[in-house]
């Protein structure tokens, strides 16, 4: 009896996963579809400077909001080892989500954004900076 508990609640506790990373990934990556649109709609500035804190302030976000509700959820507790690969695949979620938002709004502007063969940089770039960011939170958040 107690290992079908056990196993229900490992069931649950993946799928919870799943949905956080998918959660946080989606947040983000309307923070940042909303900000990229203001910039273009204001004719404001948008180069590589912006363009980088913007990105690298989306995957924070993603990141942190993974860890958080993930421990949030299994009361106050977080290994290690779930917070880093937690955190990376909501930054690598992240970036096929930031991916689709660039073809949905070159599609609807017009505005070529990125050019061919974009896709593994971005993904390479988020998942890079994804490491980094999910380890050093992972240290932080941890709490077994």
């Amino acid at each position: 009896m107690s290992e079908e508990v056990q196993a229900e609640n490992n069931t649950r506790g993946l799928l919870s996963g799943i949905m956080i990373i998918l959660f946080s990934a989606l947040l983000s990556t309307i923070f940042f579809g909303g900000f990229f649109t203001l910039a273009y709609v204001k004719h404001m500035p948008y180069g590589r400077m912006q363009a980088m804190l913007l990105q690298v302030t989306s995957i924070l976000f993603t990141v942190v909001l993974t860890q958080y509700l993930s421990r949030k959820i299994q009361g106050d507790k977080l290994k290690f080892m779930q917070g880093f690969l937690g955190g990376w695949l909501a930054s690598l979620v992240l970036a096929i989500f930031i991916n689709s938002f660039y073809t949905i709004f070159s599609k609807i502007t017009g505005a070529a954004l990125l050019p061919q063969g974009a896709f593994a940089m971005v993904l390479m770039l988020y998942s890079a900076i994804g490491i980094f960011v999910s380890l050093v939170f992972a240290l932080i958040l941890k709490k077994e």
